[in-house]
């Protein structure tokens, strides 16, 4: 049991994990608040998922299993888009959340230095790690620069903000796939085992349970709000 820590105590993989830590405490300080108690829930559902790798109680679940994969990776996100595609309960919650609060939070993604600090230390593919991690990187700074600069009534911001928006999304969107993909348990499983394997240890196992779903719905509702100001033609000033 926690043979993590034998590992953990190697400098080469400590500084990247750290990365992950702050960068996790960062998220939730960032989530905006009008979330009200689901804050809670999504919080209590992270702790969960850490508890169970680190006092291994996988042993009554594959995590190797396609529906499971899914199920952590996957339906968050797919459930957030169902609402608003369908004006559910947290739909409304979304459309009252300002849209600069929305950019703040995508500065967190500078944590794809994580993903360039393990390819330093020897224990993430290479061929994986360095293209999310860029991708992840210019995402997190072209937020800051978002925010810092934040011009809702320019027309010129709102392009920027739709192509860094777009960017955003296919940065994760791209890692989610070729994560999935290496599952060797489906049928059509490509790339390397080390890109699941990788994944699938502690604590990289965060940023498919948690970092990409999460990421994937703050880009989603960045997309809904446009979606908002154009169709009932509101002012600018209204996303402030």
């Amino acid at each position: 049991m926690l043979e993590w820590l034998s590992e953990i105590d190697r400098a080469d993989k400590l500084v990247p994990d750290l990365v992950i830590y702050g960068s996790s405490l960062l998220s939730f300080a960032f989530i905006p608040p009008h979330f009200g108690r689901k804050i809670w829930w999504l919080l209590g559902w992270f702790l969960f998922l850490n508890l169970a790798f680190l006092l291994e109680l996988w042993d009554f679940v594959s995590w190797e299993s396609p529906a499971i994969f899914i199920a952590l990776g996957q339906l968050p996100w797919l459930l957030l888009l169902a609402d608003l595609l369908f004006k559910g309960r947290l739909a409304p919650k979304v459309a009252a959340i300002p849209m600069r609060e929305l950019i703040l939070w995508q500065t967190t993604r500078l944590m794809g230095l994580h993903f360039l600090l393990a390819i330093y230390g020897g224990y993430a593919p290479d061929d994986f790690a360095a293209p999310v991690g860029l991708s992840e990187i210019i995402t997190g700074l072209g937020a800051i620069a978002l925010y810092v600069k934040y011009r809702p009534e320019s027309g010129l911001y709102r392009t920027f903000l739709i192509f860094w928006n777009t960017y955003g999304l296919t940065s994760v969107m791209s890692g989610e796939y070729r994560i999935f993909l290496s599952n060797p348990h489906i049928p059509f499983s490509r790339y390397s085992s080390e890109i699941f394997k990788y994944v699938t240890s502690y604590p990289q196992n965060w940023g498919y349970c948690f970092w990409f779903p999460l990421a994937i719905g703050m880009h989603l509702a960045v997309y809904y709000k446009l979606y908002l100001s154009r169709n009932s033609k509101i002012t600018a000033k209204s996303l402030v």
